[in-house]
């Protein structure tokens, strides 16, 4: 299982079972069915749900008196039953919310290990554009002059953002000039293009790691490099495909006040015959179990440098 929170343990012995006597299983499903996704892709969907849980739950269930909770601690062999006090939904939208923020890049070398991990948790500088090439021109420089052969691009929870960030990431990985979009995209047009290699681009071994939070622009950076074998892709499925719906409208119903939100562009990447009805897939499927999670134990991670070490054995 994915990190993440403990009501989705794979451990049956832990996590919670019921809220206000609703099995957690009918909770999930019921949550997860009110996001829509691409080609109804159900990593996208637990990815969505997971991350806004407490403000979803409360839009469809509302705040009761009391909430009656079934749960098991880790490590714990008995289950409990504790009662809790709702809050009201503009805490929890507050609470939820102050979560969704989206982390400066960063590169880190182990040079032990002749190993450079760049972690790229957002490709959303819509505003910043110099700001992401810049630090990716640093990057892949100081990569390129102290001869660094593996290269880890940790995408794991990046949701997307700018075509303007990805692509220059890709410029940098891949082997010869490839298109990027496979139609001409309004401003994005340029990108239908073959993309000219990236000065110093990187010529060792890459191992990209993705995860279900990997949406939007991601899906299409990811199956470029599945499509035109790129590296080696670790984890697990991915929250998106090559195609992305996108440029919404959105309407407010007059009667129901419903939002409704319709996309009104679609933009594939120049790839072929790959599947849109699910994720980009990884080449290892390696996940974190629930006990890996509570210990901080990055499995995935742990499992990437185990490749590069046997590889430079």
């Amino acid at each position: 299982m994915e990190a993440g929170p403990p009501y989705r343990a794979s451990n049956s012995n832990t996590g919670i079972f019921k809220i206000n006597s609703k099995p957690i299983n009918e909770i999930l499903n019921t949550l997860k069915n009110n996001y829509c996704a691409d080609a109804m892709n159900e990593q996208f969907q637990f990815a969505q749900f997971e991350q806004r849980f407490p403000m979803t739950y409360v839009s469809i269930y509302g705040f009761p008196e009391r909430y009656i909770v079934n749960y098991a601690l880790p490590g714990r062999k008995t289950r409990e039953i504790k009662a809790l006090v709702p809050t009201n939904f503009q805490s929890v939208r507050k609470i939820v919310y102050k979560n969704f923020h989206h982390p400066s890049p960063i590169i880190e070398l182990l040079e032990d290990i002749n190993t450079a991990v760049l972690t790229i948790p957002s490709f959303i500088f819509y505003d910043r554009v110099d700001y992401f090439t810049k630090f990716l021109d640093s990057s892949f420089s100081e990569i390129k002059n102290k001869n660094i052969r593996n290269l880890i691009l940790d995408l794991r929870g990046n949701d997307g953002g700018d075509p303007f960030c990805a692509v220059p990431l890709f410029s940098y990985l891949e082997y010869e000039p490839v298109k990027y979009f496979a139609e001409e995209y309004g401003r994005y047009s340029e990108f239908a293009k073959p993309i000219p290699l990236a000065e110093n681009h990187f010529t060792g071994s890459l191992y990209t790691i993705i995860n279900k939070y990997c949406g939007s622009t991601n899906g299409h950076f990811c199956s470029l490099l599945k499509y035109h074998k790129i590296g080696t892709l670790v984890g697990s499925e991915g929250g998106s495909t090559f195609k992305c719906n996108a440029k919404v409208d959105e309407f407010v119903l007059k009667n129901t006040h419903m939002i409704v939100n319709i996309a009104c562009q679609t933009y594939s990447a120049a790839v072929q015959d790959m599947d849109k009805t699910k994720g980009v897939e990884p080449d290892y499927k390696v996940e974190q179990t629930y006990n890996d999670f509570l210990n901080g134990k990055d499995t995935v991670m742990e499992f990437t440098l185990n490749q590069i070490l046997q590889k430079e054995n």
